[in-house]
């Protein structure tokens, strides 16, 4: 192979673009990666295109002219980098190198080489657009940010933490803080400790602290985000953080944890007052329900101390309402106070069901009122407090009755459900709730039909102390209702105090508790 078939094979084969012009600047020969460059199909479509006037191809149409007086001062070209249009619009950056050649004794030629360096500068674009967003973000941050040497030196902040501590500019602050330990921190240990944390975990998290505002020695609260920078070999070098005041935060919490211990301590105040006062008017209100009874039974039977009868009847009575009135007020204080806990064993809930209604027959009765029980043949036995449960039903019956005018009716249903929990309902068809006051049901002292039953008594704790006592129970209570259609309470309890059932021929008394009692 002779060298200029040589030249040619590399002319043709290297993947780096080659051209040859005249000294006006007009393209005498490319080479196809060149062409391909360029966005053009060949070398000789390229020529044809734009040998007269390859300014166009520069993205600023004088840049050709700029590199071809640089070759006539200095006779060459080295790494100059332009931004290059192709006929497609599309652009790219390319990294142009070339030297002046004599073609000839009054005749020189420019040729050179072309490489796409589009990817670098695209990366140095992006790297610098990132550094310019890391800047911004930096000095414009609202929380403090930091740079610092291991020995507590101050080496970069931003205006938030120079505010922070009081001075107008970052350079102020940098200049004024040596040693952070003794400087800032109101505790000096804390720096070791932030330290100690830093270099066992690599970074720390919350970490509050109490420091002075470097220039006025005021007293503030701050919470750190931090980690530790490491060289390429794992050698530390410097912490980079940021700073967030939390001295009004700080002020709330302390307000709130005062208010906290008042708050505790008046409930403190409140249960021994009424533990005291239920103690002291139970007392008395037993001897008063004593008496009655027994002036009762000793005028029963005699015609002129007949009203004499009735009126011990009515003390008794009264005595009785005052003693109930009482002990709920007792209860709920110690549901309330958290100091209220229940007694669990195997419950057997159809047979409290069936007390309870028994409990309220006689009212209801007196009420035109019929209630029905419907229980569920295969009812499991329940994990509970016996007495607080029927407590709950109790409630539940006690107040259908109280808030169902008479000739209306009462259903009582208990069964499992699919998920294994066990569900109680009490629906009656009394007056009703507004969907706006169901909720408020449950708060304490609130009686939302008091209006339309201005006569009937009672504290309004009844549904309150039922849904402790539930929740007690890991339980829920629902309501639902419609002003002048009834009102229905369901009460579930979870799966887990459900007990396995019992054989069958232990389950017929429980199902032959399903006849409804008629009024």
């Amino acid at each position: 192979m002779n060298p200029q078939d040589f030249h040619r094979i590399v002319f043709e084969s290297v993947d780096i673009g080659i051209y040859m012009t005249a000294h006006d600047g007009q393209l005498l020969t490319v080479n196809n990666a060149l062409a391909h460059m360029m966005g053009f199909k060949s070398a000789e479509h390229m020529l044809a295109e734009v040998a007269q006037n390859a300014a166009h191809l520069y993205a600023d149409p004088l840049q050709r002219g700029r590199l071809l007086q640089q070759v006539s001062r200095t006779g060459h070209l080295t790494n100059e980098v332009s931004e290059m249009v192709r006929p497609d619009g599309s652009r790219l950056w390319i990294s142009e190198s070339a030297s002046m050649h004599a073609a000839g004794t009054d005749m020189a030629v420019l040729i050179g080489t072309v490489i796409d360096i589009t990817a670098l500068v695209q990366s140095q674009q992006a790297l610098r657009t990132a550094e310019e967003r890391y800047r911004s973000m930096f000095e414009n941050a609202l929380d403090g940010t930091y740079i610092t040497s291991l020995t507590g030196r101050m080496i970069g902040a931003n205006l938030a933490l120079a505010k922070i501590n009081g001075y107008d500019t970052p350079e102020e602050l940098i200049h004024a803080v040596n040693d952070i330990a003794v400087e800032w921190y109101v505790d000096p240990q804390r720096r070791a400790e932030f330290a100690a944390i830093v270099e066992r975990d690599g970074s720390v998290r919350n970490f509050e602290s109490e420091i002075y505002r470097h220039k006025t020695r005021e007293r503030i609260w701050i919470s750190e985000n931090a980690r530790l920078v490491r060289d390429a070999q794992g050698k530390p070098q410097h912490y980079e953080g940021t700073v967030e005041d939390i001295t009004e935060r700080k002020g709330f919490e302390r307000q709130l944890m005062l208010a906290r211990r008042e708050a505790e301590t008046s409930n403190r105040a409140k249960t021994e007052f009424l533990a005291s006062m239920s103690h002291e008017l139970r007392t008395p209100l037993n001897a008063i329900m004593g008496f009655s009874e027994l002036i009762t039974l000793m005028t029963r039977d005699t015609k002129e101390n007949g009203r004499v009868n009735e009126y011990a009847s009515d003390i008794h009575s009264s005595a009785h309402i005052l003693f109930r009135l009482i002990e709920e007020i007792l209860d709920y204080s110690k549901l309330e106070s958290g100091k209220a806990q229940i007694d669990e064993n195997e419950v057997n809930l159809g047979d409290i069901v069936t007390q309870c209604t028994t409990m309220v027959e006689t009212r209801a009765r007196k009420g035109d009122i019929g209630i029905s029980v419907d229980l569920a043949p295969d009812l499991p036995l329940i994990r509970g407090d016996y007495r607080r449960i029927l407590q709950i039903v109790l409630n539940l019956l006690t107040n259908a009755v109280k808030f169902t005018p008479p000739g209306g009716s009462i259903t009582v249903k208990a069964a499992q459900e699919l998920d294994g929990a066990t569900c109680l309902t009490v629906a009656d068809t009394g007056i009703g709730i507004p969907a706006k006051d169901i909720e408020r049901v449950f708060e304490p002292f609130v009686q939302v039909n008091r209006s339309a039953f201005h006569q009937q008594e009672g504290t309004g704790l009844g549904l309150a102390i039922c849904r402790n006592l539930i929740e007690l129970h890991q339980g829920r209570i629902d309501i639902f209702s419609r002003p002048g259609q009834g009102t229905e309470v369901r009460v579930t309890l979870p799966a887990a105090r459900a007990i396995p059932k019992a054989p069958p021929s232990d389950r017929s008394a429980i199902s032959s508790r399903n006849a409804p009692f008629n009024r």
